[in-house]
């Protein structure tokens, strides 16, 4: 008889309190505004923490916690324009001077630790480099048509077949991604390109209408002109989120990192984020 008297009770409650269960979720498929600071940025990642990593207009590298609080800068004029940080490994930043070929080392107070410079190393055509897991790098060597993994003071630690004999077009890799057991590679007009630890040759996947692509652990988010593409290969799915608004109607930079999406509206720096 008790129980009667309880159960009415307790589902009537739980039917009330479901409207407030669900706010602040939101649907598996969309992009959620997380925050907006007034920053102006050239290019824009954020590392595993949330922390994000600027290029100011002023050629300095900024690091932001995940509130907007400047926590550090570094500055090199004498390598030229920054083009990217990478920050998958947060304990050793690296920032990348394409026009004059220099890789800078940073530790997680973007205290220098070193430079490269890939032209005195032998490498005079690269276009993109990536952070290893093991804190050495890996490079697009487009004479040789290889990836290769060297070391900090530009040793070849582990080289791919050459490209060219494996894959008719040519291969403009655009970005590069270590996930510890894979090393993937990012070409618009040819697809996602995946390989083992050793720079061996695994797969390709095209991805039609791809702008911008990151992948890890056999997943990729790849930008369209309208949509964010989710890719799960291990689970064999596909989603698209529809893009920021300003994105699409005004061309907005944006910037892809591991789970963020970072967009360039105006004056602010807006930090998007998806559900995997």
């Amino acid at each position: 008889m008790r129980f009667r008297h309880i159960l009415p009770q307790t589902v009537g409650l739980l039917l009330a309190l479901l409207p407030w269960m669900a706010i602040g979720q939101e649907p598996l498929d969309t992009l959620a505004l997380r925050n907006t600071f007034p920053l102006l940025t050239r290019f824009a990642t954020a590392d595993n923490l949330g922390n994000l990593y600027l290029i100011t207009p002023q050629n300095a590298v900024e690091k932001y916690s995940p509130d907007g609080r400047l926590l550090t800068r570094y500055t090199n004029n004498r390598a030229g324009f920054a083009s990217t940080v990478d920050a998958t490994n947060p304990m050793k930043i690296i920032v990348w001077y394409a026009d004059f070929r220099v890789v800078a080392f940073l530790d997680r107070n973007l205290t220098p630790l070193g430079e490269l410079n890939l032209i005195q190393a032998g490498y005079p055509e690269v276009r993109t480099i990536a952070s290893a897991t093991d804190g050495n790098l890996w490079i697009y060597d487009e004479v040789a048509f290889q990836l290769r993994k060297i070391s900090p003071e530009g040793t070849t630690l582990a080289e791919s077949q050459r490209l060219n004999a494996l894959l008719p077009e040519r291969l403009p890799i655009e970005s590069l991604r270590d996930d510890g057991s894979s090393v993937y590679a990012f070409a618009p007009d040819v697809g996602l390109l995946s390989f083992d630890a050793y720079a061996q040759f695994r797969y390709r996947q095209p991805i039609e209408g791809a702008k911008a692509c990151i992948a890890a652990f056999e997943r990729a988010a790849c930008l369209t002109d309208s949509h964010l593409l989710l890719l799960d290969r291990l689970r064999l799915t596909e989603r698209r989120l529809p893009l920021p608004p300003v994105m699409v109607a005004q061309k907005a930079p944006a910037w892809l990192a591991e789970g963020h999406l970072l967009v360039q509206n105006g004056a602010r720096l807006e930090v998007w984020q998806w559900r995997n």
